[in-house]
């Protein structure tokens, strides 16, 4: 069944961006609320601020206090946004009958015992970032099952594309190599699963016309794993440099994991959905867009 009209909560984020314009463009209506560091926008901490909102058929939550770092040096802050927007927007759907609600959350497993790694692998988050995300998780699962909520968590990787923040690994990479011909790298043997943003938007869109009942979750990614080495050999030709000085600061940051490859069969099997925009495709888009500027 068609979602005529969804709440997105971080609507001026990197994915909610990409999410708003892309559901714009077919049709739905889109009520947007973003974090309280944004002009005009509800805070999601506020319940009465929430209370004003117009009735929903779904919400897609993405409002977070984000970065493994900034939690480290801010826990209360990012427990406290993470934890308490995530109660008021499901208290929200309660009060107003939505069915449809949409967590994503992060990735939540440490170190890997074993790859890819399913939803069955166990959890071991290493910063009150990810702790605030898994225990938002279990709010989302809990109001699920005591109040009939339809609710799905997803748990992405590394997503990536135009928009990202200027942070992060490959939009970091894009402007090093570009303006200095070397690029930094936070270790050897890292390796990460990339996803374009439009290939998860296209994943939140199916799941808005295809809610599953009662509670699930969801691993969301490629399924294929790259060592930021070979990302920043194919980003190098992609902007016609040579060659390129790679070096290695091996300083160890807490929750740093060396490899991330999601099993996304799950995902793929119940929406019908995979990625594809692969990695020299997704890079060059994202080079595109970050240059034009």
């Amino acid at each position: 069944m068609k979602t005529d009209k969804v709440l997105i909560t971080g609507s001026k984020g990197f994915v909610g961006k990409h999410l708003s314009r892309r559901l714009i463009e077919n049709g739905t209506s889109i009520i947007s609320s973003s974090s309280k560091n944004y002009e005009n926008n509800l805070d999601i901490t506020n319940m009465n601020q929430l209370q004003s909102i117009e009735k929903v058929q779904a919400i897609i939550h993405l409002a977070a206090k984000t970065g493994v770092t900034d939690s480290i040096y801010k826990p209360y802050e990012t427990y406290y946004t993470n934890l308490m927007g995530t109660l008021n927007l499901l208290e929200f759907a309660r009060l107003r009958n939505v069915h449809k609600f949409i967590f994503v959350s992060t990735y939540v497993y440490g170190q890997p015992k074993y790859l890819p790694i399913d939803e069955m692998h166990p959890v071991n988050p290493h910063s009150p970032y990810n702790k605030s995300k898994l225990l938002a998780e279990q709010l989302c699962q809990d109001y699920s099952h005591d109040f009939g909520i339809d609710i799905v968590t997803l748990r992405p990787f590394y997503i990536y594309g135009p928009g990202s923040r200027p942070y992060s690994f490959v939009s970091s990479a894009i402007r090093q190599i570009n303006e200095n011909g070397k690029v930094l790298l936070s270790g050897e043997h890292t390796k990460r699963d990339f996803l374009f943003i439009s290939d998860f938007v296209n994943l939140l869109e199916i799941m808005l016309d295809e809610f599953p009942n009662g509670y699930n979750l969801y691993n969301v990614g490629y399924g294929t794993s790259y060592t930021l080495r070979e990302v920043s050999e194919i980003l190098t030709k992609l902007l016609n440099k040579k060659k390129i000085t790679i070096e290695y600061d091996n300083e160890y940051r807490p929750g740093d994991v060396i490899n991330m490859e999601a099993d996304i069969s799950k995902v793929s099997n119940a929406f019908n959905w995979k990625p594809i925009v692969s990695i020299d495709k997704g890079l060059k888009l994202t080079i595109e867009n970050l240059l034009s500027y």
